[in-house]
């Protein structure tokens, strides 16, 4: 049976030459394929169909024959009983299957029958098991009649089978061809993004240019030198600032301990103003958020107390350090006082400069400049990154389109049964 089917969908004529279709006409060729297709079923399976209807008609006709007893014989009163309970069920559940009409569709109509033939087997199982007892012909022309079916039916899923294979197979050519209409509108769409990435990478290295020449003029110009050696001034402070502030920082370093002895030497004798004074001192030397002015203040107001007790030898410099700063009164003054006025005249002038540095339209113009030269050289870098990418999916996609058409061409070759060639673009007929 299976052979006789599918002859219906295969070609009845002679084997004609080999020919040959081009990729551009596939698209119909499918549609025309399709369409016979559908039509070869219908026409294979109208015999089907009008069988199975003819066998509904029959199990509506087998329904007005249940009721009545083919026998007088006296059967058990259960079974009799169990019967005549049994009946209206079966008959309900046969006639809720037979209700309503049959789909033109041939696939579900097929369905439609199955489960027809599948809920009238339910019945004869359920309610009808014990109705061969009351009704024996009946129910033979019942099993009969749904076992008919079966072979109908049967026949109709080899024909259905074998159209679904064939229309499954134009479907996952059309997908195919959809798909490779799919790559070639993405690859039509990566040449266009090359043309916008050749005008923007023009634009931009058009932009770095005009900017590294702006750049060149503005390093080569007067005012960019008497700016360079502005910035050089200020380093040059900036460095004497530092020196002078590590000078402070180390004498104060080298008094603490003096001082704190002084404190001491003064407590002993009972100098409260004097101690006062150093001890304010000491504070102002540890403050982390030192008073510099104030620290050479103190300094200069207990310097004479302070080196009369180095006099009278109650307090002594114990190191060569203390020995080179606490030499005499004026001294020790001028020291911390010349590093004071020092710090107050450098960080005045550092201040001043990097005023003028600021405030330097120079300076705005050359990080401007930078600034563009940075930004045009990093979306340049992004651009030729972005256009690695572009080509690797080009390339993706003419692989991909390669794929397709090969695949295309084994599925078309499967389906004529190599009867027909697929011609690729780019082949000679």
């Amino acid at each position: 049976m299976f052979e006789s089917i599918k002859k219906i969908f295969s070609k009845t004529s002679e084997k004609a030459p080999r020919s040959a279709i081009s990729l551009e006409d596939l698209s119909a060729w499918l549609d025309e394929k399709e369409a016979g297709c559908i039509s070869r079923r219908n026409a294979a399976s109208t015999s089907s169909r009008e069988r199975l209807l003819k066998l509904e008609q029959d199990l509506h006709q087998l329904l007005t024959e249940f009721g009545e007893e083919s026998s007088d014989e006296p059967h058990h009163h259960k079974v009799e009983q169990v019967n005549r309970h049994a009946l209206p069920q079966f008959c309900k559940k046969i006639e809720a299957e037979l209700e309503g009409e049959f789909s033109e569709d041939d696939e579900v109509f097929y369905r439609e029958v199955a489960g027809l033939i599948n809920g009238c087997f339910k019945a004869y199982r359920g309610p009808g098991r014990y109705l061969h007892h009351l009704y024996p012909d009946e129910v033979k022309v019942f099993k009969q009649t749904l076992d008919h079916m079966g072979h109908e039916l049967n026949r109709m899923t080899e024909i259905i089978r074998i159209s679904r294979e064939r229309l499954m197979h134009i479907a996952e050519m059309r997908a195919l061809l959809h798909n490779r209409d799919a790559l070639i509108e993405e690859e039509a769409q990566a040449g266009a993004e090359e043309k916008k990435f050749e005008a923007r990478l023009s634009e931009l290295k058009t932009d770095l240019q005009k900017a590294g020449s702006e750049l060149e003029r503005l390093l080569a110009s007067d005012s960019y030198a008497s700016y360079l050696r502005l910035e050089e001034e200020t380093g040059q402070i900036r460095e004497q600032l530092e020196k002078a502030r590590e000078t402070w920082e180390s004498q104060i370093r080298v008094a603490l301990p003096v001082w704190k002895r002084g404190v001491k030497a003064f407590q002993e004798q009972a100098k409260p103003v004097d101690e006062k004074n150093m001890e304010d001192l000491i504070q102002a030397a540890s403050s982390p958020r030192r008073d510099d002015d104030e620290i050479a203040r103190l300094i200069s107001l207990t310097a004479k107390p302070l080196f009369t007790l180095f006099e009278s030898g109650i307090v002594q410099a114990k190191n060569s350090f203390e020995k080179h700063l606490f030499t005499n009164a004026e001294e020790y003054t001028k020291k911390f006082g010349e590093i004071s006025i020092s710090l107050h005249t450098l960080s005045e002038d550092l201040k001043r400069k990097k005023q003028d540095l600021e405030g330097n339209v120079l300076l705005e113009q050359k990080n401007h400049i930078t600034q563009t030269i940075t930004e045009a050289e990093k979306r340049i870098d992004e651009l030729n990154q972005e256009e690695e990418k572009r080509k690797e999916r080009l390339s993706s996609l003419k692989e991909k389109q390669r794929s397709i058409l090969e695949e295309l061409r084994k599925k078309f070759s499967e389906f004529t049964e190599e009867e027909m060639d697929l011609m690729l673009p780019g082949e000679e007929s």
